[in-house]
């Protein structure tokens, strides 16, 4: 079969028109499906396009400890410097400080710590916090946590909207980088007068974790709903 073949009638003639006709039409309007979602959508074309959009995370904890040994109303200062790539963006800062009061001869005596945070050597306007708490063992100590990036979780979800939107939303504007330092000073409660045997409290050994989580936005898989095709009908 030739070409003379498939128009030798009015009918044929109208098939490979449209036939060719459609074939020109989905690529074009395939390779237009993302200026589309973004509301770019021409009269007598498509009707009611949206993308659902798939995001997921990876993310990087990096973690630094060290211990300290302190008398009583002394003072550390404990610095943590913050220098990453600008692909990876930071989630949220924590500082935790830690101890456990055993060398006490009863109740009444348990140590505790204070802290404050210095953050004018960090990149973005971060609000510096303070706070105490007890070396009572278990939830002891005190735990300074800052959110860079807002409502980051790293948890994968969906949503309808825009990729570059989406990317701009999940972003730490740049902040968080620098020194970030705090000042802890420790409170010594030891017994009045002679205690018996050898217990002296005269000092309390604390325990200053940073955590840095850091995450890149790796995988945005789209999903296309149309709901309606609104294109001129082939008279075949």
């Amino acid at each position: 079969m030739d070409f003379q073949d498939l128009v030798d009638t009015p009918r044929k003639v109208k098939i490979v028109v449209g036939t060719i006709t459609l074939l020109l039409l989905f690529p074009i309007y395939f390779a237009s499906v993302p200026s589309l979602i973004n509301g770019e959508v021409g009269e007598g074309r498509v009707v009611g396009l949206s993308g659902i959009l798939s995001i997921s995370f990876e993310e990087n904890e990096t973690t630094i400890t060290e211990s300290i040994l302190l008398d009583d109303e002394e003072s550390y200062e404990t610095i943590f410097d913050i220098n990453i790539e600008n692909d990876k963006k930071i989630g949220y800062v924590q500082l935790s400080v830690t101890c456990f009061d055993n060398d006490d001869p009863g109740p009444g005596f348990t140590d505790s710590v204070e802290g404050s945070s210095d953050l004018s050597s960090v990149d973005g306007e971060i609000d510096d916090q303070s706070g105490d708490g007890e070396c009572s063992g278990g939830d002891s100590g005190f735990t300074f946590r800052w959110d860079i990036t807002e409502n980051y979780t790293g948890d994968s979800y969906s949503e309808e909207g825009n990729e570059d939107e989406i990317r701009d939303k999940w972003s730490d504007q740049g902040h968080g980088r620098g020194s970030w330092k705090a000042m802890i000073t420790a409170q010594i409660n030891s017994p009045p007068g002679p205690v018996i045997g050898d217990i002296v409290d005269s000092d309390e050994e604390f325990v200053i974790t940073w955590t840095l989580m850091t995450y890149e936005l790796t995988k945005i898989y789209a999903y296309y709903i149309i709901e309606c095709i609104n294109l001129a009908p082939f008279n075949i």
